[in-house]
């Protein structure tokens, strides 16, 4: 491997001096901001969390360029490697996590109750996967509110940077075999395959959270980036003078930065767009970003690398740290209520980053930073005091983490509880209203009018069914099956005769689905009846008839497909009273018929109370 990279070891040393890439920490500002501003301001940069795709972006870029130029000149070291990645991130990291647990051991204890399988996700660098998790259940996403939240993206950047050796392995490979740059390549396939996840796992309904959370829906914009990092190892450019080329660069920056503050404001979250495509478009965008800033034939690293946006990417990340503790702390405490506020939240954000900053680089390089060498000894003196307090919220910190419990089942438990029994108590509520509603309702219907065409099994019952339903028209006959019904229907409709209300007992001599005859003959008759009307069908009782459960299928499926048809169970409820039949086992004897016209009385006026509840809106059925 060293020889095939020999040539590209003079490029390194020819080209030393313009190694620095002026302008990333300009692009991190940006990112950060986007970012800050989300998170306090969600309602007006809905859009803001964007600026995650820009870290994303530029975190594949920085590593794929700088591990990139240790392989070419033959100085990476695998060790070397992952100690530099663990003294950039957990410093801060773990001072951040301490302190803020410390602060809420003291002012907000349920907050922390069960934090230490939550930390651990966090420094094992799954927290993404360990929130996808813990929402999978409504119960937990409530109990488990954390000042934590923001830290799955730091789950996807552990992963990442643990995978990288890997996959800069891989790529080293393809490139020693196909040529140098096939390896930035096979980064650009696999971001275009991870980019093609998110819109085919999207549909409505689904949890955009796992589509916005997983590492597999997020994976391309690092590959994307790092496909620009390796391309940038084997393309080290002189500065030039290219005044045409970089009025247009100019240009093009200022439409794909107009482009970033238009998604930050209006690329709302809950967009479907976002999960469509949006949001890998970005990250196409945020690239084009990148390889226009680190053009050193153009000045805008230089631009952007004004003190004020140098100021604030130099310490986005721990901006980015800080910032969700503090405004979910102002949150909880009620503290957002108060006059500027923001103002308050931003000055702590910054002044906290300040600190962790310097204790971070006094940890990982056994001496006080350099920025504070030059201080007068009082604030030196400020820095150390500060510090002492932060070390001792710190401590309390650990020891809410270890007595924390491993989940808080306790919580979950009691509101589960609480809010099913406050549900069965709410639903039996509901029920006893809406059954007195119902009841005065049905003493309300008008049952005079309706219709009933039918069998002999109607025509048995003729006399029972007239005093339950006054003023009712019955006709019904002997071995009467369902095309007979039809030319009745027909007849009544010339004659205008038929009301709102039909009752049909049509079935038992024959069936009525199963054939293609059968079944037009049922499906003609729906239609002479029409949708208008209320069809109460009686399903059909003979244990000895073939075609009792192919006609009760039929009419209950009769009455799924069409909201006007409604089934009169006859067969549930004469099957458990044999004893009402005459010996055929069909037809009713006097106690039957009494309970065949009770049941259609009950079940018509039932349901039409219920239609009526309906379109006043009661909804204490449920």
């Amino acid at each position: 491997m060293k020889n095939l990279n020999a040539d590209f070891e003079y490029t390194i040393n020819r080209y030393r001096s313009y190694h620095h890439l002026s302008g990333l920490d300009g692009l991190r500002a940006i990112a950060i901001i986007g970012i800050t501003l989300f998170h306090m301001f969600p309602d007006t940069v809905s859009g803001g969390y964007m600026g995650v795709n820009l870290f994303f972006v530029l975190t594949g870029f920085l590593l794929a360029y700088s591990t990139g130029r240790e392989w070419v000149a033959g100085r990476f070291s695998i060790i070397d490697y992952y100690v530099k990645r663990i003294k950039r991130i957990y410093p801060s990291l773990i001072l951040m996590l301490l302190v803020s647990t410390g602060v809420l051991y003291f002012y907000a204890p349920d907050v922390i109750a069960a934090v230490r399988p939550e930390i651990q996700s966090i420094l094992l660098g799954y927290n993404n996967w360990w929130q996808l998790d813990q929402h999978a259940d409504y119960f937990t996403r409530i109990a488990n509110a954390s000042p934590f939240t923001h830290l799955w993206f730091m789950g996807i950047e552990l992963q990442w940077y643990a995978l990288w050796p890997v996959v800069m392995l891989i790529c080293a490979a393809v490139s020693s075999i196909l040529g140098q740059r096939t390896g930035a390549g096979v980064l650009v396939v696999a971001g275009l395959i991870s980019a093609g996840i998110m819109p085919v796992m999207f549909a409505d309904g689904v949890d955009i959270t796992r589509l916005y959370y997983g590492t597999d829906t997020r994976l391309f914009a690092l590959l994307l980036g790092a496909a620009m990092g390796l391309v940038k190892v084997y393309s080290i450019q002189k500065p030039s003078n290219r005044s045409g080329s970089n009025t247009i660069g100019y240009c093009l920056f200022t439409i794909l930065l107009g482009i970033t503050i238009a998604s930050y404001v209006y690329l709302d979250g809950q967009n479907s767009l976002v999960y469509q495509g949006a949001m890998a478009i970005m990250s196409v965008v945020f690239c084009l970003m990148v390889g226009l800033v680190i053009d050193n034939g153009m000045q805008l690293g230089q631009i952007l690398d004004n003190p004020l946006l140098q100021w604030i990417g130099k310490r986005s990340y721990g901006i980015f740290l800080w910032q969700y503790p503090v405004i979910f702390f102002f949150s909880h405490m009620g503290w957002d209520k108060l006059e500027y506020y923001y103002v308050l939240e931003l000055l702590l954000i910054c002044v906290l980053t300040i600190w962790s900053d310097a204790v971070s680089e006094t940890i990982t390089n056994l001496r006080i930073p350099y920025s504070w060498q030059g201080l007068a000894k009082a604030k030196c003196a400020v820095f150390l005091l500060v510090t002492l307090v932060g070390c001792s919220i710190a401590a309390f910190g650990f020891k809410g983490v270890a007595e924390s419990a491993a989940a808080k089942a306790d919580v979950i438990s009691e509101l589960q509880t609480r809010l099913q029994r406050e549900a069965e108590e709410q639903e039996a509520a509901n029920k006893a209203a809406y059954e007195q509603a119902k009841k005065q309702q049905m003493a309300q219907i008008d049952l005079r009018g309706i219709i009933c065409i039918g069998d002999s099994v109607m025509l048995g019952s003729s006399s029972a069914i007239r005093s339950a339903l006054p003023g009712c028209y019955i006709d019904a006959a002997v071995s009467r099956y369902v095309g007979d019904g039809v030319e009745i229907a027909k007849q009544l409709a010339e004659q205008g005769k038929l009301g709102n209300v039909v009752v049909v007992s049509l079935g038992t001599n024959g069936p009525i689905a199963g054939a293609p005859r059968y079944e037009e003959q049922t499906q003609a008759l729906l239609k002479i009846l029409g949708p208008e009307r209320q069809i109460f069908w009686v399903n059909v009782y003979g244990p000895h008839l073939k075609w009792q459960n192919t006609n009760n299928e039929y009419i209950a499926r009769i009455a799924k497909d069409h909201a006007n048809v409604h089934v009169v169970n006859w067969y549930g409820l004469i099957s458990q009273h044999p004893e009402w039949l005459v010996k055929d086992g069909v037809h009713p004897n006097d106690v039957g018929v009494a309970q065949y016209a009770k049941l259609l009385r009950e079940q018509i006026s039932e349901t039409l109370a219920e239609q009526q509840l309906s379109t006043m809106g009661y909804k204490g059925k449920n």
